[in-house]
């Protein structure tokens, strides 16, 4: 029964909840009846004679108990429990940062120093996320972008709706290198000799025939019901690999590169912040989930935040911990990469992973595309019917500009740390800035000229989430642009040919 009302209700960020979190007009279009949600989880455009009414279903009035804005789901219309929005939030973080956890590993400075570091970043992860989860309940919000635009304004809410719609971008470039990677990982198992001599078993060449068959046709869809239980194989092909680093440390009798006890440098460990809060983060799906609660208070959502940290802080473990020790200092930015392909139980999981990336890029496009309508019908002040009329236009140059340039971005990226750790640059936007900000906000609120105590620490407390947000931010990008892009460092430390 917790699995099948978990699955029934699953956000798997961001593939399912895009206006929930991206289109910046979206409370506003809801409440005036210009657009709503059927009980498919599909948005539906209001006609110009329609808009202005309440929300219907079917002709009917929208049941008193869902909120607007609220996702629409048989669990979610009697609200979740506690431990189901714990699995939600650990659904919505576990991705592919996973194939690159045994890698930070070693830019952490080894096993110990890495599981510190998570620590101290799960409790300041957990800080930010009962703050926005605070910032909620001031207005009765219930998305990301609500909260930001009550307590911070527009313009806030609009950079919210930029920053994470470039996270989708970044998860895009990301899925096309894995599926890249598994290519390579199963050509060299199989052609050991020809690998690095054929043109068809190269990594620009099946990436790029892998994408436009199967991957670019699903995108031009409007609606993609055919995949929407795709979320249940996504867990599966993500906890695949902390299968294979168990297996594989035990099975494999290589020696280690170097095993590290500290970092080289302080500049690694700021590094590999992002990359930690990259894998942590739900921060986008934080409010939608917490307003899916049966009991909707911060004591429960707590205890499911604290619930799913664990778990994550479980399974990031094993796969770190095991896959560095495998390999040490050799270890490549996607473990799956160091896997002999040719063992059946390697192969299940490049299979899985595979699919998962091909299924899940279509998603990642309608919600990309979903917040570009949203942000380009709010500048340019288009009306409804305008709105309407220029939908089929806007998803072919829309999807034929993302699909072609994340193409090109993902065969030119050296690895999937780069693009990993540039993502993370934006997790400590969405994880610090804005969290600091809303709290800022929630002090002025209450103390206009702030002085109680209490709010002068909350404004000092979201300073310094802001200053730590921004400093990781600029030194992270800094370093990928000019040594892992401009000269090449982030390249493989052992290349293939």
């Amino acid at each position: 029964m917790f699995f099948q009302e978990s699955f029934s209700s699953s956000v798997d960020f961001p593939t399912y909840i895009p206006w929930q979190t991206l289109s910046s007009d979206l409370s506003d279009k809801l409440k005036h009846g210009s657009i709503r949600i059927n009980r498919s989880n599909k948005v539906e455009y209001a006609t110009i004679q329609e808009e202005g009414t309440p929300l219907l279903e079917n002709g009917s009035r929208k049941p008193d108990n869902i909120g607007d804005g609220s996702i629409i789901t048989e669990a979610v219309r009697a609200g979740t429990s506690w431990p189901v929005a714990a699995f939600l939030l650990v659904n919505a973080a576990l991705g592919a940062g996973v194939l690159n956890y045994p890698y930070a590993y070693d830019k952490a400075g080894g096993v110990v120093f890495a599981a510190f570091l998570q620590i101290i970043m799960m409790v300041v992860l957990i800080s930010t996320m009962l703050v926005l989860v605070y910032s909620a309940d001031v207005n009765n919000d219930n998305t990301y972008h609500d909260v930001l635009l009550s307590l911070c304004g527009r313009r806030a809410q609009q950079f919210a709706a930029v920053s994470i719609l470039l996270t989708c971008y970044g998860i895009c470039i990301t899925f096309l290198i894995i599926i890249g990677d598994q290519y390579d990982r199963l050509f060299l198992s199989l052609f050991e000799k020809d690998f690095c001599t054929q043109w068809y078993l190269d990594r620009r060449f099946t990436i790029t025939v892998t994408s436009v068959l199967c991957i670019l046709p699903m995108c031009y869809f409007q609606r993609l019901d055919f995949l929407r239980y795709a979320s249940t194989l996504g867990i599966f092909a993500m906890l695949y690999p902390v299968f294979l680093t168990v297996y594989e440390y035990y099975k494999l009798d290589i020696q280690p590169g170097r095993i590290k006890v500290v970092p080289d440098s302080a500049v690694e460990v700021f590094v590999v912040i992002p990359v930690f809060s990259f894998a942590y983060q739900t921060h986008e799906i934080v409010v939608p989930v917490y307003a899916c609660m049966k009991d909707r208070n911060l004591r429960d959502f707590t205890k499911a935040t604290f619930l799913a940290m664990g778990i994550l802080f479980f399974i990031y473990c094993i796969a770190g911990s095991f896959g560095y020790m495998t390999f040490g200092s050799l270890i490549a930015p996607d473990i799956m990469e160091q896997y002999d392909a040719t063992d059946p139980v390697v192969l299940i999981g490049i299979g899985a992973l595979v699919v998962k990336m091909i299924t899940t890029y279509p998603q990642l496009v309608v919600c990309g595309r979903g917040a570009l309508d949203g942000l380009y019908a709010e500048f340019a002040h288009l009306s409804i019917d305008q709105f309407i009329k220029g939908e089929f236009k806007r998803r072919i140059v829309v999807t034929s500009l993302w699909f072609a340039s994340t193409l090109l971005l993902a065969v030119l990226a050296p690895n999937i740390g780069v693009v990993i750790e540039l993502l993370g640059c934006l997790a400590s936007v969405n994880i610090f800035i804005f969290p600091g900000l809303c709290l800022i906000a929630l002090a002025i609120r209450d103390d206009e000229y702030l002085e109680e105590f209490k709010s002068r620490m909350k404004c000092f407390v979201a300073c310094l989430m802001i200053m730590f947000g921004t400093f990781v931010f600029g030194v992270v990008f800094t370093k990928v642009i000019m040594y892992d892009m401009l000269n090449k460092s982030g390249k493989v430390p052992h290349p293939k040919c």
